[in-house]
């Protein structure tokens, strides 16, 4: 069976600028932003976007585009072609240094697991890289498709006119809103209707495939996503009080620039365009040589970032102007926002659209995460039985994904209801069992597994293949952009006096690209990975943050 294309430029665009805008960008991105000073925070996330998320981005797309295979098969690949590097090692040998720091946290089966993990790739390489970006991709989808049934939740709430609370003040429903909240998250019966709505409608998008599932799905949902965007921006905008939230998003301070607020920048900029799950290798290898690279992740980081500021300006003009704390957290959307519609005529009518776009956000994001193991398991039934069906594929990533979110649904609250659970994890996990499997298994994936996978793609593409190797591919597109063979310094192009023509600019980028993959990002994925898991950490919330909390409380007292 041929494998599929996208059928346009703008396909791919929008299906990988739906796979990176997700609850990332709308849900997390504003409570983010909100803890760690606003203005400050954007500012450092859009650079951090550009320097770091862009050049690991467009390595994923490369590594797909070059091999057309699924991530396991692209990563051992690409491994080929410079087969007596060491980066293997030095991949396992960071590992090894993550199992011993499990060790010290006596998460015993974690570090266990890890040390297993580094020994399979000093001994098969990169391959299994692409097995662990498939396992992690399948284990986010789990626990993230139980936030999509708490929207699904909430849409249906507001659909029949119940989720806004009339007649109260706007503090009596900020309180009352976070009271069902948390009702309705120790209800794991009701919770689970919504997860199995969310992951019929993710299992939906991808059975048509590339073209009549993604691609159809994305060109239509995107725009739409936007358009819905920019309505509850303007109805947000147009509150009284609201302009103090956008100018706590938008405008910057001295004081903001803290090394706390740039390390949570560097990470919310990192994990907002869902790399280290190998995502854009799934998507690229579905890409024709002719697409240029580079325009298509700037494409896709653009939209990803005005998604996220609109998400910001959604939320923070709403929060301002009733007078609630910018520094709620988590519970901001599911607590705090929804006292803000009660406040607003029609508010069960702003409530749909808003939460109709959250989830529009959020099962584009889930089907590409669905999509990485749906590929890998097709294509690997085919290669070694010779046939595969998509649809048992992708029926067979949706069991797994349901069985292991059914863990995350029975326990999203505490460990109540799964107690002989709760006793494997306190044993096997050490201090890195939190409150819930949910937050456990969040907090092993996002801020351990992911910096490990995303370092592995930029040694991949930086140390094994080289700049130089990759450049042929990268500029595939432009056929007059040919690289010289002089003019290097540490493995880097450098321009000389050619750089002034009109070939130049490309080439200008790839030096750039190069420097970036091979030292810059390497070297900011491993400060991710030491702010989040608490060895590098920096004390104390933004002076921002607290500021914009001490005026908000100030003017609840007025009131």
């Amino acid at each position: 069976m041929a494998r599929e294309n996208w059928t346009s430029s703008i396909g791919f665009i929008l299906a990988s600028a739906g796979s990176a805008i997700g609850l990332g960008n709308i849900w997390k991105f504003p409570y983010v932003a909100g803890v760690n000073g606003g203005g400050s925070f954007v500012l450092v996330y859009v650079l951090c976007v550009v320097l770091v998320g862009l050049p690991v981005m467009s390595a994923e797309m490369l590594v797909g585009r070059h091999t057309r295979r699924n991530v396991i098969n692209a990563m051992g690949k690409i491994e080929q072609s410079s087969p007596r590097s060491l980066m293997r090692y030095v991949l396992s040998a960071l590992a090894l240094a993550v199992a011993a720091i499990l060790f010290i946290q006596q998460a015993w089966i974690l570090a266990v697991a890890v040390v297993v993990a580094a020994a399979a790739l000093a001994w098969k390489g990169f391959s299994v890289l692409g097995w662990i970006c498939t396992g992690v991709a399948l284990a986010i989808l789990s626990y993230y498709a139980v936030v999509g049934g708490w929207i699904v939740d909430y849409l249906w709430r507001a659909i029949c006119g119940s989720l806004c609370l009339a007649g109260e003040t706007t503090a009596e429903a900020a309180r009352d809103s976070g009271v069902v909240f948390q009702a309705y998250v120790g209800n794991p019966w009701r919770v689970l209707i919504g997860f199995c709505v969310f992951m019929a409608l993710t299992g939906a998008v991808i059975l048509g495939g590339i073209q009549a599932g993604i691609e159809r799905v994305s060109k239509v949902l995107m725009p739409a996503l936007f358009v819905l965007l920019v309505v509850v921006v303007v109805r947000g905008v147009t509150l009284p009080g609201a302009w103090a939230g956008v100018v706590f998003l938008l405008k910057p301070t001295v004081v903001g620039f803290t090394p706390h607020v740039i390390l949570m920048a560097l990470g919310q900029a990192f994990y907002s365009l869902s790399l280290g799950m190998a995502i854009a290798v799934t998507y690229g290898s579905y890409l024709h040589r002719g697409h240029n690279i580079l325009r298509a992740a700037g494409w896709v980081g653009v939209l990803d970032t005005v998604a996220a500021l609109l998400g910001g300006l959604a939320i923070f003009p709403a929060v301002f102007a009733a007078g609630l704390d910018p520094s709620a957290g988590p519970g901001l959307i599911f607590g705090a926002l929804p006292a803000t519609f009660s406040a607003m005529p029609w508010g069960n009518f702003w409530a749909a659209c808003f939460f109709f776009m959250l989830l529009i956000a959020a099962v584009t994001s889930s089907a590409s995460l669905l999509e990485c193991g749906a590929t890998v398991f097709v294509e690997r039934v085919r290669r070694r039985h010779g046939r595969g069906s998509r649809k048992v594929a992708v029926l067979t990533g949706f069991g797994l994904c349901v069985a292991m979110g059914l863990l995350s649904v029975w326990s999203t609250a505490d460990w109540a209801c799964t107690p002989n659970l709760k006793a494997w994890v306190k044993g096997g996990c050490g201090s890195l069992a939190l409150d819930s499997w949910f937050d456990t298994l969040d907090n092993f994936a996002s801020y351990w597994v992911l910096p490990f996978t995303a370092m592995g793609i930029a040694l991949l593409v930086g140390w094994v293949w080289t700049p130089r190797r990759a450049a042929q591919e990268l500029l595939a597109a432009d056929e007059e952009a040919k690289l010289p063979r002089r003019w290097l310094i540490f493995g880097h192009y450098i321009l000389p006096d050619w750089a002034q023509s009109r070939k130049g600019f490309p080439l200008l980028l790839m030096v750039v690209w190069a420097v970036l993959i091979r030292w810059v990002a390497p070297i900011a994925i491993v400060l991710i990975f030491l702010n989040s898991t608490g060895i590098l950490s920096f004390t104390g919330r933004s002076t921002s943050a607290q500021s914009a909390s001490e005026t908000v409380s100030a003017e609840n007292r007025e009131r």
